[in-house]
């Protein structure tokens, strides 16, 4: 757009808020697309805000300036290193502005280049959780920060506040004008008292003795101590890093700790941890939510089945069926201890050869050894299609706990498959439960009992949900509404086995039904506590993702990639894609673009970037925004790319484009 038909369009709306009463300071900020939150800060509205404040002809920012060509400023304050939010600064540094960061998270702005030269073996077996929506190029500091500080500008005091919780070491600028106390708090809170998302606050419980993995949403006690500390400062104003400007703080503070208090309750009442590590365990983890003495509706514990039927043989986290003639049928293999006991097996004629194996799910505690024991064993290798890609190519996806060693999935099924082996009845199906790629294994021998191998995704006491990045889904038949349905259909005679918990186990028909409204109410829940449409998208990081994750290309070679976007929206919604290359890099392709994908459905944009002979070796981050009628997020998801001649270091399922 040119500037005589930017400002013509600038004087219609100028006149059109004039008409419609505005008065006319306000008309002409609105116009220039600024908000006034008091005389002398104004926030300059887009996918960021940008909170502007000009004094003797200097200029200085909080978050940054989300505009295409902003004008230069003196100092830029971050609130934290997400890139999906420094993007609107990073631009005014690189001119000469300085960078005023938290502290704590330093190592976020100017040493991501170790962050990603770590990650490209660390990616696999990640069991830390946290979020790559740093940075791919580092940026110079000038001067770290710290709670309790002040940052003087011009004369201007700006206090400093901790406020962890969104990440792990943001915080918040407190400044004084006009008569009001606004306080500028990141993505602490958005809208009258809501989260952007909770897969942003998976972390490591230590008082619980829980790591990243099982660290569901573990942040959201920080995040309400630091929303308190915030109420504490008696503040007139929030401006958030995005969305609108809040003017009651008070009310929206105490709304998000309601909200946040009766999901987290919900969450408890059927979290598997609770078999796992006990009452102490749910009680230190409800103390840093809940108010004492808040109650849960606790799901009564399953029925226990401490004696499995004789031809379950138990081989660490993995089960041996047996056959009458001597046959295995194993159920996930992970760890070199289970390979040793098959050998051992074996060798003492328990067992003549191993025949089958089912893999529940990708997660390398139970794949990691698979590919050994086929090349061993010469066993065909099940899963429904929708886990034969990650099982086959795990290096393309970003995801908890990958395995760098690719399956050959041979006994390819569609989910609902039913067959005959040995002695036994076989059906197999898709079971989204602890994870989007998983499955389960049904199996009846004749005259007998029957069995059902649901991986990891329930426990006696409930549903694993426990890490966030698993795309764990939350939806009417699909994710554990559809495992929950299964075992209905299934009946109370199934035993059903969790590979790490010794004992099998039976729910009743009343136990599935209040796991089942539990999930619903909790869908309600999460309606109110998560900002959008579609509570998924606040559950599911990888919503917006790019496939394969790792690509590689020589010099004048391009390299291919999709860009695959779920709607999680109640609507059928169309994206607009933007990609950022690295240095040395140029986009050729990107279609199609814009994108029109239906409600909870898969859309997938096709793009082809060309390395070219200047392109530095080693990996670099391609980026993407993301637009649709009402949001914009700049950065939100990365792929990694190298120019390299030759295959490098990330393990087997390196994917080389030529």
């Amino acid at each position: 757009m040119n500037t005589a038909m930017r400002n013509a369009l600038e004087l219609l709306w100028l006149g059109w808020l004039c008409l419609a009463g505005a008065p006319l300071a306000e008309a002409v900020e609105s116009a220039r697309g600024l908000e006034i939150v008091v005389p002398g800060i104004e926030v300059i509205r887009g996918p960021v805000n940008g909170v502007q404040i000009e004094r003797n002809g200097r200029r200085l920012l909080v978050y940054g300036d989300p505009r295409e060509e902003p004008a230069a400023a003196d100092a830029v304050l971050f609130t934290h290193h997400r890139r999906d939010v420094v993007w609107a600064g990073r631009g005014l540094v690189s001119g000469g502005a300085r960078a005023i960061v938290p502290a704590a998270e330093t190592n976020l702005f100017s040493g991501v280049d170790r962050f990603w030269a770590l990650f490209e073996t660390n990616r696999f077996h990640d069991y830390s959780q946290q979020t790559t929506k740093v940075l791919g190029e580092p940026m110079r500091v000038s001067q770290p920060v710290r709670g309790g500080e002040v940052v003087r500008w011009e004369g201007l005091p700006i206090r400093v506040l901790d406020t962890p919780g969104y990440t792990r070491g943001a915080v918040s600028y407190v400044i004084e004008q006009g008569g009001q106390r606004i306080v500028m708090t990141g993505d602490l809170i958005v809208e009258d008292g809501k989260l952007l998302d909770l897969y942003s606050l998976q972390d490591a419980l230590p008082e619980a003795k829980v790591g990243g993995y099982h660290g569901y949403a573990a942040r959201l006690g920080d995040l309400i101590s630091s929303l308190r500390r915030v109420a504490s400062e008696e503040p007139d104003i929030l401006v958030p890093s995005r969305g609108p400007v809040i003017r009651e703080p008070r009310a929206a503070i105490e709304t998000l700790i309601r909200r946040i208090q009766a999901f987290y309750a919900n969450y408890l009442a059927i979290d598997a941890l609770r078999y796992y590590f006990g009452d102490s365990h749910m009680q230190a983890k409800a103390r840093r939510v809940l108010e004492p003495g808040a109650a849960i509706d606790w799901l009564p514990m399953a029925k226990l089945c401490p004696e499995l039927p004789e031809w379950i043989l138990r081989i660490g986290n993995s089960r041996l069926v047996v056959s009458a003639d001597r046959s295995g049928f194993l159920v996930d293999c992970g760890s070199p201890r289970i390979l040793e006991q098959i050998e051992k097996l074996l060798a003492e004629g328990r067992i003549r050869r191993v025949e089958h194996v089912f893999i529940t799910h990708y997660h390398d505690d139970h794949t990691d050894q698979v590919a050994k024991l086929v090349e061993r064993c010469g066993a065909t290798v099940h899963a429904t299609r929708f886990n034969w890609d990650i099982l086959e190519r795990p290096g393309d996806y970003r995801l908890p706990c990958l395995t760098a060693h690719p399956i050959r999935v041979s006994g390819r099924s569609e989910s609902g498959a039913r067959w005959r082996w040995k002695e036994f009845e076989v059906a197999i199906d898709y079971f989204p439960g602890q994870t989007l790629y998983h499955d389960a294994l049904w199996m009846k021998r004749d005259g007998g009992e029957q069995v059902y191998f649901i991986g990891d995704s329930f426990t006696p006491s409930g549903i694993d949900d426990y890490c966030l990045l698993n795309r764990n889904l939350l939806e009417e038949g699909g994710g554990y509404f559809r495992c929950l349905d299964i075992l209905r259909a299934a009946g109370p005679d199934v035993i059903l086995i969790n590979e790490h918990v010794d004992p099998g186990f039976r729910f009743s028909a009343g136990q599935i039904g209040h796991m089942t409204e539990a999930l619903r109410r909790r869908a309600g829940l999460l309606g109110e506590l998560l900002a959008g449409d579609g509570i998924n998208f606040g559950l599911d990081e990888s919503w917006a993702r790019f496939h394969p994750y790792a690509v590689s290309a020589g010099a004048g070679r391009s390299a291919r990639l999709g860009l695959r976007v779920m709607n999680h929206a109640s609507v059928e919604r169309e994206y607009t894609v933007r990609i950022h290359p690295p240095a040395g890099w140029a986009v050729e392709d990107v279609r199609p673009n814009p994108i029109r994908i239906p409600a909870h459905t898969e859309g997938e944009v096709a793009l082809s970037l060309q390395a070219e002979a200047d392109a530095a070796a080693g990996w670099r981050l391609v980026t993407a925004d993301l637009e649709w009628p009402g949001g914009c997020l700049r950065e939100w998801t990365e792929a990694m790319v190298s120019a390299a001649q030759g295959p490098q270091a990330m393990g087997e399922p390196f994917r080389r484009v030529e």
